[in-house]
Order: structure tokens, then C-alpha cells, then sequence
């Protein structure tokens, strides 16, 4: 998989919801700004963040986030290798909650 492939891109004024995955991912910036909502836990609140290009931010199991481009943005979900390997073939279904997301 070449870098453009696993970059999507969120354009202005649009939200994006990604649903809670199995395992912790991390989300990278990897140009403009992300405006992101991530749900709470039975510990802590939901919270709003800012991430910038060149930032990164795990997201926990089961944890759902809403992204929004500021004003447009490429980003990037990527799972740890041992899991990657196991979905190989439906990465669109691992990465999105279950159902394919096309570009």
C-alpha cells in the first residue's frame, strides 16, 4: 500500500465519524488542521481537541471520534501491525466500524 492510499482526505467543512475499533489506533495529521471530538469513558468526559499537521493522537478501543478538516485536512488511522495483518483485505471494514468507506 503506497502513502497516498492509506491518506484520506477531509474536506472543509465536512465531519467524518470514526467508529470504536477493536484495538487502540493512532491517528496522524499529515497535513492541514483536525478539529476532533473524541468520546468519553466511564472515567473521563468527551473532549475537543486540536491536532496539527505532524501530530498524532492514540485512540483507545472502542473509543469513536468525529473529524472535521480546519479547513481541510489529510489524515491517516493506521492499527498495529499484528492486527493489520489479520484483516489484510478489509482494511476499510477494520479502520471504519464495518462498513467500507470509499474515497
Amino acid at each position: 500500500m503506497s502513502d497516498m492510499q492509506s491518506t484520506w482526505h477531509l474536506d472543509c467543512g465536512r465531519a467524518l465519524t470514526l467508529a470504536g475499533g477493536a484495538e487502540v489506533r493512532r491517528l496522524s495529521v499529515a497535513r492541514g488542521r483536525v478539529w476532533l471530538t473524541l468520546s468519553g469513558t466511564a472515567d473521563a468526559p468527551a473532549e475537543d481537541t486540536w491536532l496539527e499537521a505532524g501530530e498524532a493522537l492514540a485512540l483507545a478501543p472502542g473509543q469513536t471520534a468525529v473529524l472535521e478538516g480546519w479547513p481541510a485536512a489529510d489524515f491517516q488511522l493506521l492499527v498495529p501491525p499484528a492486527s493489520a495483518a489479520a484483516g489484510r483485505g478489509f482494511l476499510g471494514r477494520r479502520f471504519f466500524g464495518g462498513s467500507l468507506i470509499s474515497r
